[in-house]
């Protein structure tokens, strides 16, 4: 009579021949770190020129940019969260947008802004939250600064020091 552990011993040989995951997969036990989450910050308060786009918060110290550079190569999806404190002048834009860029200028991804919260002769704070487009070595070698920049219509906003800022971080993709 035979075992009835003898099907179940050959089956388990067979799974474990197999290979685990698919070509292109990420292994077991790899390094999934990339960048830490950082902190997106303005050195001063930022007119938002009507017509343009401005860079209202970036990775910076002092000033000065600090590129961000990912510890490994692998497809990631950059993902920012922030709030961004808006005073209105006189009269209030016809239409604004918030985006991620790592040009000046040149959005990777953006999001409009209820223009019905923007009223006149107040300051209000506005939540954003953007996802760029995957990448695997945007963010490798000498890095970028990610930049996060407004663009109102018509009128001109200011963007407060106090009270703006970002949380920047890669969150792994497909690979």
């Amino acid at each position: 009579m035979p075992s009835l552990h003898w099907p179940f011993y050959h089956r388990r040989r067979a799974l474990l021949a197999r290979r685990l995951w698919a070509t292109g997969g990420i292994q077991w036990g790899t390094d999934m770190s990339t960048i830490a989450p950082t902190v997106l910050n303005n050195n001063g308060n930022v007119t938002s020129t009507a017509g343009a786009f401005v860079t209202a918060l970036s990775s910076q110290s002092g000033g000065v940019s600090v590129p961000l550079v990912s510890t490994n190569k692998f497809d990631v999806y950059p993902v920012i969260m922030g709030v961004l404190a808006i005073t209105v002048g006189a009269t209030a834009p016809t239409a604004m947008s918030v985006s991620f860029a790592t040009t000046a200028g040149t959005p990777i991804q953006s999001a409009s802004i209820a223009v019905a919260s923007l009223v006149a002769t107040t300051t209000v704070h506005i939540p954003f939250f953007l996802v760029g487009a995957l990448a695997s070595n945007l963010f490798v070698g000498a890095g970028v600064t990610p930049l996060i920049q407004t663009n109102a219509t018509t009128n001109s906003v200011t963007i407060l020091q106090t009270g703006s800022y970002a949380i920047f971080q890669l969150v792994p993709g497909v690979e």
